[in-house]
């Protein structure tokens, strides 16, 4: 078809069409001032005893981009945390890392978990089930009485600890923002005996 406007249908070949006779049947349905559907059915006459019916998909065609709607309410702070099985029966707020796709305590006398610490479990899990992990972000625990403005380091068994270590590795996993709160960021660790 050449450039014809959308209600014109041009006939390719002229000794095919006996009575040109083109009828358009238009729905009419109430349509946001926004939006406009083109006809979805378009009836071609041919001759007095055949008629031929072509059926088209309506087309929706945006008129208008709509204006950005007012801000909803600013949500609580995040926490990134993912989830893992625990390979072993876990205690809460403690680092762990993984083995083999499950989670385990991170120890600071294994230089091996010096650079795999992946964060601090937000609860105790059983063996087997899903432990959450986070490894960013705000956690606070009631029991915690943390000197405020001071890092938190990988201790024995993946307990937190704000005493520097004198061996294996030493890894900030956090600074306590009160004696309840750390902020989860760990820096890179130092090793300190091989």
């Amino acid at each position: 078809m050449s450039n014809c406007p959308p209600d014109i249908i041009e006939v390719g070949e002229s000794e095919l069409v006996i009575d040109e006779q083109i009828v358009v049947v238009v729905d009419s349905v109430e349509q946001s001032a926004d939006v406009l559907e083109t006809p979805s059915d378009e009836i071609v006459t041919v001759d007095r005893d055949e008629t031929v019916i072509i059926t088209l998909e309506p087309e929706i065609i945006l008129l208008d981009v709509g204006m950005q709607g007012p801000p909803g309410p600013p949500g609580e702070m995040g926490a990134a945390y993912v989830e893992f099985p625990a390979a072993v029966p876990l205690g809460g707020h403690r680092a762990v890392r993984l083995l083999g796709g499950a989670a385990i305590y991170a120890e600071h006398t294994s230089i091996d978990d010096a650079n795999v610490v992946l964060g601090i479990t937000r609860g105790a899990a059983v063996a087997g089930a899903l432990a959450q992990i986070q490894f960013g972000g705000l956690m606070t625990e009631p029991s915690w009485a943390w000197t405020p403005d001071a890092p938190v380091f990988v201790g024995l068994a993946g307990v937190l600890t704000q005493t520097p270590l004198a061996s294996g590795f030493s890894l900030i996993v956090g600074i306590a923002t009160r004696t309840d709160q750390i902020f989860i960021g760990a820096k890179s660790p130092i090793v300190l005996q091989e």
